[in-house]
């Protein structure tokens, strides 16, 4: 026996005083960001830059995430 029920409340009870609720809908489309959102310059910048230095140093220099930056250091073949 559940606590609901020790107490007395059941859906039908539940809905006699809330009202009857719909579930609800996923409306929100979720979308992932992809590295070809950042500009075709700053992505050829990126891969110019010397190997030396790390996606964090380069995400604060040109103000996007880490892992965009990996994503592009990573994926040099799809870069035109």
């Amino acid at each position: 026996m559940s606590l609901l029920e020790k107490l007395g409340l059941t859906k039908q009870s539940m809905e006699k005083m809330l009202g009857v609720v719909a579930p609800l809908k996923k409306t929100k489309i979720k979308r992932y960001r992809r590295y070809e959102t950042v500009p075709a310059d700053i992505r050829k910048a990126i891969l110019e830059e010397h190997s030396s230095y790390t996606c964090r140093e380069l995400a604060k220099k040109y103000g996007i995430s880490s892992s965009t930056i990996w994503d592009i250091r990573d994926s040099k073949p799809k870069i035109e």
